[in-house]
């Protein structure tokens, strides 16, 4: 019996060993990942982050470390990954989740983003909340030009031809404003059957997919795709399409009002959703619902247009130590229908013992979509590199990036 406690002893001192050794070796990576990053030499820090990341010695700050080097080299899904072993290893920590809200915003992945982002605001500490905030409302109200996200994109695709959200992302952004060198509509529905026949899971795909083949004028074609959607995946993305087949395709406008409704759970801010619920609603003879519904349709529309928009929430997003910063993207939310988030920010903006909410935060004053005309320098926190600073000109993000939201003056009028 002596002899097995004096075996197992040994083993466990051999195992202590081995981990101190291990400990100081990965000490000894992370200081040259660390060094690499630095001096930009992305693919080395990348190599050390991941050899570190197989060790027992990967922590959040490891995990970041290889989440900023993929960005910084255009591997944004595997980016991603990093990021949110990054996130669940640390969730207080709020620099993971920025990244992933902010790449989620370049491949347009609304409900992706809103779904990390109301678990981040449940586990972030109170002052990074408004960053967190910010990309949220960002993600919702705005659009980034069109030009620089076909670019990053791009680049994305270039550096990991299997970044499946990224190659969906593009697809969509050409199909939504063609070009005269974009592949032509039937390249892109074969890309895009492929792409989910590859990955039957992916919801994005299948959306892409299913509106591009309505856009075709080949409702048949798309409606084996809408019925064929796992139910467990069944979200805003799923309602808004099955409401566009009933009014327009199967001339069902009862069913049509019920699957917009749903939508609109994920979408209150999508006026298409409104206004094809106005629609249906009038067909129904219910003429009241699709009066408000048509007013909504409005009131978003003049909301979005970027003219206006963009200085309320450049001006807001300059000003995060005055509570009156707060209420106004809160109210900017609220018209928008996203009473959620507008419940947020008016809560994050309650001032505590007579100071303004931000007070204690020095680090949130330079913010990175300062006003174009003010003067204040751009200070993205160091480690962002590889993410799209929207529209840049002179180290500043002028109003059209900020916010590219895109008008349709040409809708028709909904009596």
């Amino acid at each position: 019996m002596r002899a097995w406690v004096l075996v197992l002893a040994g083993v466990v001192g051999v195992l202590l060993l081995l981990r101190l050794l291990g400990g100081e070796d990965v000490a000894r990576l992370q200081g040259r990942a660390e060094a690499a990053a630095q001096t930009s030499d992305w693919a080395t820090a990348l190599e050390l982050w991941r050899r570190i990341n197989t060790t027992v010695g990967a922590t959040s700050t490891t995990y970041l470390g290889e989440g900023r080097a993929c960005l910084a080299l255009g591997r944004a899904a595997q980016a991603e990954r990093a990021l949110r072993k990054a996130a669940a290893a640390a969730p207080s920590e709020s620099e993971a989740w920025l990244l992933l809200l902010e790449v989620m915003r370049v491949e347009d992945r609304p409900v992706d983003a809103f779904t990390l982002g109301w678990k981040a605001l449940d586990n972030v500490l109170p002052e990074a909340r408004p960053q967190l905030l910010r990309e949220l409302t960002l993600a919702a109200l705005t659009d980034l030009p069109d030009d620089l996200a076909r670019s990053t994109l791009k680049r994305w695709i270039d550096a990991d031809s299997g970044d499946v959200d990224a190659r969906v992302a593009l697809l969509r952004r050409i199909g939504a404003e063609p070009r005269v060198d974009d592949p032509d509509r039937e390249s892109r529905l074969v890309q895009l059957r492929d792409l989910l026949a590859s990955h039957p899971e992916h919801v994005d795909a299948r959306e892409a997919l299913v509106a591009a083949l309505a856009d075709a004028g080949e409702p048949e074609r798309g409606r084996k795709f809408l019925e064929t959607w796992p139910l467990e995946q069944r979200d805003g993305r799923f309602w808004r399409l099955r409401g566009r087949w009933g009014l327009e395709h199967d001339h069902r406008p009862d069913q049509a009002v019920t699957a917009l409704r749903a939508a609109l759970a994920d979408f209150p801010q999508d006026w298409r959703i409104h206004y094809r619920l106005a629609r249906a609603l009038q067909i129904v003879n219910r003429p009241e619902e699709a009066r408000r519904e048509a007013e909504t349709v409005g009131r978003i529309r003049e909301l979005l247009d970027p003219l206006t928009l963009g200085p309320k929430l450049d001006a807001a997003f300059s000003h995060f130590n005055e509570p009156a910063a707060f209420a106004t993207l809160a109210n900017l939310c609220a018209r928008a229908g996203l009473t959620r988030l507008a419940g947020v920010w008016r809560t994050a903006g309650t001032p505590a013992a007579g100071r303004s909410p931000m007070s204690q935060v020095p680090r949130l004053t330079g913010c990175r979509f300062a006003d174009a005309c003010n003067g204040i320098p751009d200070r993205l926190p160091v480690g962002r590199p590889g993410l799209p600073r929207n529209n840049k000109a002179d180290g500043k993000e002028t109003l059209t990036g900020l916010s590219a939201t895109k008008c349709h003056p040409g809708l028709a009028v909904l009596v």
